[in-house]
């Protein structure tokens, strides 16, 4: 009855019973706006096994009865979120990243023993040369970068990779790069080329210069690329609108300091930086800065 009882309290707020002792408490999980809750006893331990599949299908996490489950300054954990990022850190050297990149909240919270995430991915993102059995799943940390994942397990028939947390970050599905690829990802689809134009020629064209760092295959790069493509045509002849595949322009990526895609960067007419964007810009907010600098 007393763990009925405690089963009943609000998420993430144990109540004291008579005797001074917390009951079992709720955890809210939120996985990509699929909700439920999971029950921990007083030693913050999880008193079942769980497995949560998003709506989508594309993730899902596993945790084991007994796991201790604390935010990053050790008290009980509220609740567990998972969303897409609209902005992208840039991948690691060496490897790019396959598809969106998840965080997981809060922040640094800590898991023990680690939970599995498993992540789906697209085959057809891989570039040629990649087996699907090359990718991994590996942790973003703010302010600490990339760090590696020493476990994964790939069903490649189903197109999902494994990995364990024992901390939440950011991940992601990244893929290697591979030295003797022809070739980095499949052809783009048919359309206006906004890769083609180098930036440097766009900068010392005399015309303001609209600039995204970003990469073919991220979720919200392929949501900036229309606009930009509107963009390119409504403004011909005033506006260049070039796009910087952060892959293959490290360099430039270094150079202007990118952190995050996609990035746009507005430059004047003389090539001067007049500001910059991160993630998802709409069309409307880019006009309006135009429209500041005289660009009409």
């Amino acid at each position: 009855a007393a763990l009925a009882a405690g089963c009943a309290t609000s998420p993430g707020k144990p109540v004291p019973s008579a005797s001074g002792e917390l009951p079992a408490y709720q955890i809210q999980i939120d996985l990509l706006g699929k909700k439920r809750e999971i029950t921990v006893n007083s030693q913050h331990k999880l008193i079942t096994s769980v497995q949560f599949i998003s709506n989508d299908s594309r993730v899902s996490l596993a945790i084991d009865k007994g796991t201790r489950l604390l935010d990053k300054d050790g008290r009980p954990l509220e609740h567990i979120q998972v969303t897409t990022t609209q902005s992208l850190p840039l991948p690691p050297e060496g490897a790019y990243i396959v598809g969106a990149v998840y965080e997981l909240d809060p922040q640094g919270a800590t898991v023990d023993p680690p939970l599995r995430l498993t992540l789906s991915y697209d085959p057809e993102e891989l570039p040629e040369g990649v087996r699907e059995g090359d990718v991994y799943i590996a942790p973003y940390d703010e302010g600490m970068g990339w760090s590696k994942s020493y476990y994964k397990s790939v069903d490649t028939k189903n197109h999902r990779v494994t990995t364990q947390v024992n901390h939440f970050a950011k991940f992601a599905v990244l893929a290697p790069i591979m030295p003797t690829s022809p070739q980095l990802t499949p052809k783009p689809p048919p359309g206006p080329d906004l890769t083609s134009i180098p930036l440097q020629q766009a900068l010392s064209s005399g015309k303001p210069t609209l600039a995204e760092f970003g990469w073919r295959t991220c979720i919200p790069c392929k949501q900036m690329k229309p606009i930009l493509e509107e963009l390119a045509v409504e403004y011909e002849g005033k506006l260049n609108v070039v796009i910087v595949e952060v892959y293959e322009q490290r360099a430039l990526t270094q150079q202007y300091s990118i952190m995050a895609i996609p990035t746009q960067i507005v430059f004047d007419s003389s090539g001067k930086e007049v500001t910059r964007h991160i993630g998802l810009w709409p069309k409307k907010e880019i006009t309006t800065q135009l429209k500041k600098m005289g660009v009409n």
